[in-house]
């Protein structure tokens, strides 16, 4: 009994390693560059096809089938992987960026916007609970206030010209927002709040970026060198544990950025976006789309809900391949290079058009919530 216990415990670790493999993920991007992330993350994204496809009787006969093929391609040289896959994997998650840039601050907003609904449902009841959630919502209102007048402060005081335009533009927005909101029957301040916080803390992640940009992290020699082509990850992860400090002393600068606690947010954001539309694609897959949101009971479709934390395969695949995009997008950007080029001569330097699309699609989002506001129904997409 001991036995099989200790078997399932092993089994249930092994399903977990494709996880664990995302750890090396920037790692391996600071020591060798942004094309052996893209090679490592491709591995991983095959490893997790195999576990999938495999029949799963497969893997009761030979408990540690998984950890096989995980240790099998390992050790395979990554050169394996041809050229265009490369090229074509990059070229999507280039693709997906500003996508997924515009969702993870609706869904955001969306979030904020479902909770401070539930509360304001509450206090039309005046149960017992009433005072509560107007303190609730009062208290939330206020800290979005106060840590947008502080960012804002912070902007103005250190920001360049062209941001600090930019952050006058952004209030005079907030200025119509905030009257719209007044305006509508269905305004909630502490949603009005929230879009403030959000689109004034993106305008400073925009100021700390083109710093970063401005000022690049020298590339490690191992970037530009290919030798380590023909190496698999078993052997680039020895070279890396018994590289000298010296030759590693590059690499940690970059390596020391990932875990910076804007990095660490803007990642958690990126992955509630992606794991929020990966959920609602599953769950209307199944359900009737003919049907409308009024008629759907959510609580008995939670389950159906919950389904990618249900599918290993579309939950890592789905994981591998954010990372993937956030840290060879931060490593492009602590590195100075440009993919865009033209941009930077027709836009100030100081100005990233993808902050600044973020914050015109927060804002339009609520602009559109308020403006509907008396016959507004919350879309399958956002519940």
């Amino acid at each position: 009994m001991c036995f099989g216990l200790g078997l399932g415990c092993c089994v249930a670790v092994i399903e977990f390693f494709s996880y664990i493999g995302l750890v090396t993920v920037p790692i391996f991007g600071s020591f060798y560059g942004i094309e052996t992330v893209l090679r490592l993350s491709i591995l991983l994204i095959i490893h997790s096809l195999l576990a999938e496809c495999f029949p799963q009787i497969l893997f009761r006969i030979v408990p540690f089938l998984n950890l096989i093929m995980f240790i099998g391609l390992m050790n395979l040289p990554i050169s394996l992987i041809p050229w265009p896959m490369i090229w074509l994997y990059d070229k999507v998650i280039w693709l997906a960026e500003p996508v997924l840039m515009i969702a993870e601050v609706v869904l955001l907003q969306n979030f904020v916007m479902r909770c401070s609904q539930y509360a304001a449902d509450e206090i039309e009841r005046e149960g017992d609970s009433i005072y509560l959630y107007k303190g609730g919502i009062l208290l939330f209102s206020s800290l979005c206030y106060a840590v947008t007048a502080s960012l804002a402060y912070e902007i103005f005081s250190s920001a360049a010209p062209s941001q600090v335009l930019c952050l006058f533009i952004v209030l005079l927005l907030l200025v119509a927002l905030h009257n719209m909101m007044l305006m509508a029957h269905e305004g909630i301040i502490s949603d009005c709040a929230f879009c403030s916080l959000i689109s004034v803390t993106i305008l400073y992640i925009m100021v700390v970026e083109t710093k970063e940009i401005s000022s690049p992290l020298a590339e490690p020699l191992l970037w530009t060198q290919t030798s380590e082509s023909q190496s698999s990850v078993i052997n680039i992860i020895g070279s890396i544990i018994t590289m000298s400090s010296t030759k590693a002393q590059r690499s940690i600068e970059f390596l020391k950025r990932f875990v910076t606690p804007l990095f660490l947010g803007l990642l958690a954001i990126r992955l509630y976006g992606i794991l929020f539309i990966i959920s609602r694609a599953t769950r209307n897959f199944f359900l009737d789309l003919n049907v409308s949101s009024e008629d759907i009971d959510y609580e008995d479709s939670e389950e159906v809900a919950l389904s990618p934390l249900k599918s290993p395969l579309l939950l890592k695949v789905s994981v591998i391949f954010m990372l993937t995009q956030f840290t060879s997008g931060f490593l492009e950007e602590w590195s100075g290079q440009v993919r865009l080029p033209w941009l930077v001569v027709k836009f100030p330097p100081e100005v990233l058009i993808g902050r600044i699309v973020q914050i015109v699609s927060v804002n339009a989002f609520y602009m559109w919530r308020l403006y509907w506001a008396e016959d507004w129904t919350w879309n399958l997409w956002l519940t």
